[in-house]
Protein backbone atom coordinates (compact mmCIF):
# COMPACT_ATOMS: atom_id res chain seq x y z
CA UNK A 1 0.00 0.00 0.00
CA UNK A 2 2.37 2.97 -1.21
CA UNK A 3 4.75 4.40 1.19
CA UNK A 4 3.00 2.88 3.84
CA UNK A 5 5.30 0.31 6.60
CA UNK A 6 3.60 0.58 9.99
CA UNK A 7 0.03 0.89 11.15
CA UNK A 8 -0.44 1.19 14.74
CA UNK A 9 -4.37 0.65 15.77
CA UNK A 10 -5.58 1.65 19.46
CA UNK A 11 -8.24 -0.18 19.81
CA UNK A 12 -9.09 1.30 23.86
CA UNK A 13 -11.33 -0.20 25.21
CA UNK A 14 -13.43 2.95 26.99
CA UNK A 15 -12.28 4.94 29.89
CA UNK A 16 -8.94 3.57 29.45
CA UNK A 17 -7.52 7.63 28.81
CA UNK A 18 -8.45 6.71 25.45
CA UNK A 19 -9.69 10.65 25.05
CA UNK A 20 -6.80 12.54 26.46
CA UNK A 21 -3.91 9.95 23.69
CA UNK A 22 -6.71 11.18 21.09
CA UNK A 23 -6.65 14.72 22.20
CA UNK A 24 -2.84 15.01 21.78
CA UNK A 25 -2.88 13.02 17.82
CA UNK A 26 -5.17 15.45 17.00
CA UNK A 27 -3.64 18.51 18.58
CA UNK A 28 0.26 17.28 17.33
CA UNK A 29 -1.24 15.99 13.72
CA UNK A 30 0.94 18.38 11.82
CA UNK A 31 3.18 17.88 13.33
CA UNK A 32 3.53 14.00 12.79
CA UNK A 33 2.51 14.53 9.62
CA UNK A 34 5.64 16.39 8.67
CA UNK A 35 7.74 13.58 9.81
CA UNK A 36 5.47 10.94 8.06
CA UNK A 37 2.82 9.80 10.01
CA UNK A 38 -0.75 10.26 9.40
CA UNK A 39 -3.73 10.70 11.54
CA UNK A 40 -6.32 10.12 9.32
CA UNK A 41 -9.30 12.24 9.25
CA UNK A 42 -9.47 15.90 9.87
CA UNK A 43 -11.13 15.20 13.35
CA UNK A 44 -11.43 12.27 15.95
CA UNK A 45 -14.92 11.78 14.57
CA UNK A 46 -14.32 11.31 11.30
CA UNK A 47 -11.71 8.73 11.61
CA UNK A 48 -14.77 6.54 14.39
CA UNK A 49 -17.44 7.40 11.92
CA UNK A 50 -14.64 5.44 9.18
CA UNK A 51 -14.10 2.62 11.25
CA UNK A 52 -17.58 2.19 11.71
CA UNK A 53 -18.82 1.80 8.39
CA UNK A 54 -15.76 -0.76 8.41
CA UNK A 55 -17.26 -3.19 11.21
CA UNK A 56 -20.35 -2.67 9.75
CA UNK A 57 -19.67 -4.40 6.70
CA UNK A 58 -20.71 -7.74 6.31
CA UNK A 59 -18.57 -10.69 6.09
CA UNK A 60 -17.29 -11.53 2.90
CA UNK A 61 -16.27 -8.23 1.49
CA UNK A 62 -13.22 -7.89 0.86
CA UNK A 63 -10.85 -4.88 1.44
CA UNK A 64 -9.77 -3.14 -1.99
CA UNK A 65 -5.52 -2.71 -2.67
CA UNK A 66 -4.73 0.78 -3.08
CA UNK A 67 -4.22 0.74 -7.24
CA UNK A 68 -8.38 0.03 -6.73
CA UNK A 69 -9.85 2.58 -4.73
CA UNK A 70 -10.12 5.34 -6.90
CA UNK A 71 -14.01 4.95 -6.63
CA UNK A 72 -14.36 4.72 -2.59
CA UNK A 73 -17.68 2.49 -1.35
CA UNK A 74 -17.70 4.50 1.69
CA UNK A 75 -16.27 7.06 4.59
CA UNK A 76 -13.43 3.75 5.16
CA UNK A 77 -12.51 3.48 1.87
CA UNK A 78 -12.52 7.76 1.60
CA UNK A 79 -9.99 7.19 4.61
CA UNK A 80 -7.65 4.79 3.28
CA UNK A 81 -7.38 7.31 0.42
CA UNK A 82 -6.41 9.92 2.24
CA UNK A 83 -3.76 7.64 3.75
CA UNK A 84 -2.76 7.15 0.45
CA UNK A 85 -2.32 10.19 -0.92
CA UNK A 86 -0.28 11.49 2.26
CA UNK A 87 2.73 9.14 1.37
CA UNK A 88 3.08 8.54 5.12
CA UNK A 89 5.21 5.66 6.33
CA UNK A 90 3.17 5.34 9.92
CA UNK A 91 -0.66 5.66 10.46
CA UNK A 92 -2.46 5.67 13.81
CA UNK A 93 -5.40 4.66 14.13
CA UNK A 94 -7.64 5.10 17.81
CA UNK A 95 -11.20 3.93 17.62
CA UNK A 96 -12.54 2.45 20.96
CA UNK A 97 -14.91 0.89 18.92
CA UNK A 98 -12.55 -1.43 17.23
CA UNK A 99 -12.18 -3.48 20.36
CA UNK A 100 -15.31 -5.15 19.98
CA UNK A 101 -14.51 -5.83 16.05
CA UNK A 102 -15.50 -9.17 14.66
CA UNK A 103 -12.98 -10.94 13.46
CA UNK A 104 -14.19 -10.59 9.68
CA UNK A 105 -13.84 -6.83 10.10
CA UNK A 106 -10.29 -6.69 12.19
CA UNK A 107 -9.26 -9.13 8.93
CA UNK A 108 -10.80 -6.61 6.44
CA UNK A 109 -8.50 -3.68 8.41
CA UNK A 110 -5.49 -5.86 7.96
CA UNK A 111 -5.69 -6.51 4.32
CA UNK A 112 -6.73 -2.97 4.03
CA UNK A 113 -3.28 -2.16 4.90
CA UNK A 114 -1.49 -5.17 3.32
CA UNK A 115 1.65 -5.79 3.03
CA UNK A 116 1.93 -3.10 5.65
CA UNK A 117 2.87 -3.99 9.57
CA UNK A 118 0.55 -3.81 11.64
CA UNK A 119 0.40 -3.53 15.38
CA UNK A 120 -2.30 -3.37 18.27
CA UNK A 121 -2.43 -1.19 20.99
CA UNK A 122 -4.41 -2.24 24.30
CA UNK A 123 -5.15 -0.07 26.38
CA UNK A 124 -6.29 -1.53 30.50
CA UNK A 125 -7.16 0.62 33.76
CA UNK A 126 -7.96 -0.55 37.10
CA UNK A 127 -11.63 -1.80 36.81
CA UNK A 128 -12.71 -0.06 39.66
CA UNK A 129 -12.06 3.09 38.15
CA UNK A 130 -13.54 2.25 35.28
CA UNK A 131 -17.11 0.70 36.22
CA UNK A 132 -17.86 4.26 37.66
CA UNK A 133 -16.95 6.16 34.06
CA UNK A 134 -18.69 3.36 32.33
CA UNK A 135 -22.03 4.26 33.97
CA UNK A 136 -21.56 7.89 33.58
CA UNK A 137 -21.01 6.98 30.01
CA UNK A 138 -24.17 5.16 29.58
CA UNK A 139 -26.83 8.01 31.47
CA UNK A 140 -24.89 10.69 28.84
CA UNK A 141 -25.81 8.26 25.81
CA UNK A 142 -29.33 8.17 26.25
CA UNK A 143 -30.07 5.64 28.76
CA UNK A 144 -31.00 5.83 32.33
CA UNK A 145 -30.27 2.71 34.83
CA UNK A 146 -29.86 3.79 38.43
CA UNK A 147 -26.27 3.35 39.59
CA UNK A 148 -27.57 0.20 41.81
CA UNK A 149 -28.93 -1.14 38.84
CA UNK A 150 -25.53 -0.38 36.92
CA UNK A 151 -23.44 -2.26 38.92
CA UNK A 152 -25.85 -5.19 39.34
CA UNK A 153 -25.71 -6.05 35.72
CA UNK A 154 -22.23 -5.43 35.80
CA UNK A 155 -22.06 -8.01 38.54
CA UNK A 156 -24.31 -10.52 36.86
CA UNK A 157 -24.15 -9.92 33.01
CA UNK A 158 -26.83 -12.23 31.62
CA UNK A 159 -26.17 -12.05 27.64
CA UNK A 160 -24.00 -9.20 25.53
CA UNK A 161 -27.04 -7.22 25.07
CA UNK A 162 -27.45 -6.14 28.77
CA UNK A 163 -25.44 -3.17 30.62
CA UNK A 164 -23.27 -5.65 32.10
CA UNK A 165 -22.41 -7.85 28.90
CA UNK A 166 -21.83 -4.69 26.76
CA UNK A 167 -19.40 -3.57 29.74
CA UNK A 168 -17.37 -7.09 29.42
CA UNK A 169 -17.30 -7.51 25.97
CA UNK A 170 -15.59 -4.13 25.61
CA UNK A 171 -13.26 -4.05 29.32
CA UNK A 172 -12.37 -8.25 29.46
CA UNK A 173 -9.07 -8.69 27.36
CA UNK A 174 -10.34 -12.27 27.17
CA UNK A 175 -13.51 -10.82 24.49
CA UNK A 176 -11.63 -8.27 22.66
CA UNK A 177 -8.36 -9.44 21.67
CA UNK A 178 -9.42 -13.27 20.40
CA UNK A 179 -10.57 -11.28 16.98
CA UNK A 180 -7.61 -9.55 17.33
CA UNK A 181 -5.15 -12.31 17.23
CA UNK A 182 -6.64 -14.53 14.51
CA UNK A 183 -4.74 -11.90 12.36
CA UNK A 184 -2.06 -10.67 14.25
CA UNK A 185 1.02 -12.36 16.00
CA UNK A 186 0.54 -11.70 19.90
CA UNK A 187 4.25 -10.16 19.92
CA UNK A 188 2.67 -7.33 17.41
CA UNK A 189 -0.19 -6.71 20.06
CA UNK A 190 1.10 -4.08 23.01
CA UNK A 191 -0.49 -3.71 26.38
CA UNK A 192 -0.39 -0.33 27.89
CA UNK A 193 -1.42 0.23 31.40
CA UNK A 194 -3.19 3.18 32.43
CA UNK A 195 -1.44 4.70 35.89
CA UNK A 196 -2.95 4.42 38.83
CA UNK A 197 -4.35 7.84 40.41
CA UNK A 198 -2.09 10.35 41.55
CA UNK A 199 0.34 9.69 38.57
CA UNK A 200 1.86 12.63 35.86
CA UNK A 201 -0.94 13.17 33.58
CA UNK A 202 1.88 12.65 30.71
CA UNK A 203 2.71 9.54 32.16
CA UNK A 204 0.08 7.35 29.58
CA UNK A 205 1.13 9.67 26.60
CA UNK A 206 4.84 8.47 27.72
CA UNK A 207 3.96 4.95 27.67
CA UNK A 208 1.90 5.32 24.42
CA UNK A 209 4.91 6.83 22.71
CA UNK A 210 6.73 4.02 23.50
CA UNK A 211 4.79 1.87 21.95
CA UNK A 212 4.53 3.53 18.84
CA UNK A 213 8.38 5.03 18.81
CA UNK A 214 7.92 8.56 19.55
CA UNK A 215 9.68 11.30 21.06
CA UNK A 216 6.81 12.59 24.07
CA UNK A 217 8.50 15.76 25.05
CA UNK A 218 8.29 17.20 21.42
CA UNK A 219 4.76 16.83 21.13
CA UNK A 220 1.82 19.69 22.51
CA UNK A 221 0.61 17.99 25.81
CA UNK A 222 -1.54 21.35 26.47
CA UNK A 223 -4.96 19.28 25.59
CA UNK A 224 -8.43 20.23 27.08
CA UNK A 225 -9.99 18.39 29.39
CA UNK A 226 -12.78 15.84 28.19
CA UNK A 227 -15.28 13.54 29.26
CA UNK A 228 -14.23 14.69 32.81
CA UNK A 229 -16.40 12.86 35.52
CA UNK A 230 -19.38 14.15 36.94
CA UNK A 231 -19.94 14.03 40.69
CA UNK A 232 -22.33 12.10 42.77
CA UNK A 233 -25.01 14.61 42.47
CA UNK A 234 -24.21 15.70 38.65
CA UNK A 235 -24.51 12.72 37.77
CA UNK A 236 -27.87 11.32 39.16
CA UNK A 237 -29.42 14.48 37.80
CA UNK A 238 -27.78 14.27 34.51
CA UNK A 239 -29.22 10.57 34.73
CA UNK A 240 -32.84 11.86 35.45
CA UNK A 241 -32.66 14.37 32.77
CA UNK A 242 -31.96 11.28 30.68
CA UNK A 243 -34.78 9.39 31.55
CA UNK A 244 -37.52 11.81 30.92
CA UNK A 245 -36.47 12.91 27.71
CA UNK A 246 -34.09 10.66 25.70
CA UNK A 247 -36.76 9.14 24.17
CA UNK A 248 -38.93 12.80 23.73
CA UNK A 249 -35.88 14.50 21.83
CA UNK A 250 -34.54 14.08 18.61
CA UNK A 251 -30.91 12.33 18.69
CA UNK A 252 -29.27 15.59 17.27
CA UNK A 253 -31.20 17.82 20.22
CA UNK A 254 -30.37 15.20 22.53
CA UNK A 255 -26.84 15.65 21.76
CA UNK A 256 -26.65 19.12 21.68
CA UNK A 257 -28.81 20.23 24.46
CA UNK A 258 -28.07 17.32 26.90
CA UNK A 259 -24.97 15.66 26.17
CA UNK A 260 -23.32 19.23 25.44
CA UNK A 261 -24.74 21.76 26.90
CA UNK A 262 -26.01 20.34 30.32
CA UNK A 263 -23.15 17.41 30.82
CA UNK A 264 -20.53 19.80 29.50
CA UNK A 265 -20.92 23.09 29.51
CA UNK A 266 -22.99 23.36 33.15
CA UNK A 267 -22.64 19.54 35.09
CA UNK A 268 -18.76 19.68 34.28
CA UNK A 269 -18.28 23.44 34.99
CA UNK A 270 -19.23 23.38 38.65
CA UNK A 271 -17.79 22.13 41.99
CA UNK A 272 -18.49 18.77 42.01
CA UNK A 273 -20.70 17.22 44.97
CA UNK A 274 -18.54 14.17 45.54
CA UNK A 275 -16.31 11.97 43.85
CA UNK A 276 -18.08 8.95 42.54
CA UNK A 277 -16.20 5.46 43.74
CA UNK A 278 -16.75 1.33 43.76
CA UNK A 279 -18.09 0.93 47.49
CA UNK A 280 -15.53 -1.52 49.24
CA UNK A 281 -18.25 -4.24 49.01
CA UNK A 282 -18.26 -4.53 45.45
CA UNK A 283 -14.82 -5.78 45.72
CA UNK A 284 -15.80 -9.29 46.89
CA UNK A 285 -16.79 -10.42 43.10
CA UNK A 286 -14.81 -8.17 41.04
CA UNK A 287 -11.39 -8.74 42.51
CA UNK A 288 -11.61 -12.62 40.87
CA UNK A 289 -12.47 -10.84 37.37
CA UNK A 290 -9.36 -8.51 37.72
CA UNK A 291 -7.63 -11.14 38.51
CA UNK A 292 -8.55 -13.58 35.50
CA UNK A 293 -8.13 -9.97 33.05
CA UNK A 294 -4.44 -9.86 34.40
CA UNK A 295 -3.56 -13.57 34.08
CA UNK A 296 -5.12 -14.05 30.50
CA UNK A 297 -2.88 -10.93 29.16
CA UNK A 298 0.40 -12.46 31.31
CA UNK A 299 0.01 -15.44 29.92
CA UNK A 300 -0.28 -14.24 26.36
CA UNK A 301 2.63 -13.10 25.21
CA UNK A 302 2.22 -9.66 24.39
CA UNK A 303 4.51 -6.66 25.50
CA UNK A 304 3.75 -4.67 28.32
CA UNK A 305 4.43 -1.37 28.48
CA UNK A 306 3.70 -0.03 32.61
CA UNK A 307 2.85 -2.65 34.84
CA UNK A 308 -0.30 -5.31 35.17
CA UNK A 309 -0.36 -4.54 38.28
CA UNK A 310 -1.48 -1.22 37.93
CA UNK A 311 -4.86 -3.09 36.96
CA UNK A 312 -5.63 -4.63 40.42
CA UNK A 313 -8.43 -2.65 41.84
CA UNK A 314 -7.89 -0.53 44.99
CA UNK A 315 -10.54 -0.39 47.51
CA UNK A 316 -11.33 3.04 48.34
CA UNK A 317 -13.38 3.68 51.62
CA UNK A 318 -16.62 6.39 52.43
CA UNK A 319 -18.27 6.57 49.10
CA UNK A 320 -21.84 7.56 49.19
CA UNK A 321 -23.84 6.48 46.16
CA UNK A 322 -25.14 9.13 43.63
CA UNK A 323 -28.95 6.88 44.37
CA UNK A 324 -29.02 8.44 48.02
CA UNK A 325 -28.67 12.25 47.04
CA UNK A 326 -31.35 14.13 48.77
CA UNK A 327 -34.70 15.19 46.85
CA UNK A 328 -32.83 18.86 48.15
CA UNK A 329 -29.68 18.27 46.28
CA UNK A 330 -31.51 17.30 43.38
CA UNK A 331 -33.73 20.25 43.63
CA UNK A 332 -30.97 22.63 43.85
CA UNK A 333 -28.92 21.32 40.95
CA UNK A 334 -31.82 21.30 38.91
CA UNK A 335 -32.69 25.07 39.87
CA UNK A 336 -29.04 25.61 38.60
CA UNK A 337 -29.28 24.05 35.21
CA UNK A 338 -33.05 25.58 34.32
CA UNK A 339 -31.55 28.96 35.09
CA UNK A 340 -28.42 28.06 32.93
CA UNK A 341 -30.49 26.10 30.00
CA UNK A 342 -33.07 29.52 29.75
CA UNK A 343 -29.54 31.70 29.38
CA UNK A 344 -28.39 29.53 26.47
CA UNK A 345 -31.91 29.53 25.04
CA UNK A 346 -32.08 33.39 24.83
CA UNK A 347 -28.35 33.31 23.47
CA UNK A 348 -28.97 31.12 20.68
CA UNK A 349 -32.24 33.14 19.88
CA UNK A 350 -30.34 36.99 20.34
CA UNK A 351 -27.60 35.18 17.29
CA UNK A 352 -30.17 33.84 15.49
CA UNK A 353 -31.46 37.53 14.75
Amino acid sequence: MGAVQQVYVHIGPHKTGTTYLQNILWRNRSALAETGISVPGDEWPAQRRSVAKLVQRPPGVRARPAPKRRSPRDAWDRLLAEVDASGAHTVLLSVERLCTAESHAVEALVQSFAPSRVDVVYTGRDLARVIPGAWQTRIRNRAAPTWREYLASVRCPGDAHTDGGRFWRQQDPAQSLPAWLDHVPSDRVHVVTTPPAGSPPQLLWERFCDVVGLEPDHYDLDVPRSNVSLGGVEAEVLRRLSARVAQRLPLSAYVDLVNHFVAREVLEQREQSFRLVLPETEHAWLAPRAEAAVGYLRRGGFRVVGDLGDLVPVPEAGARLPDDVSAGEVVQLLDEVLGATLLEIDRRQQASR
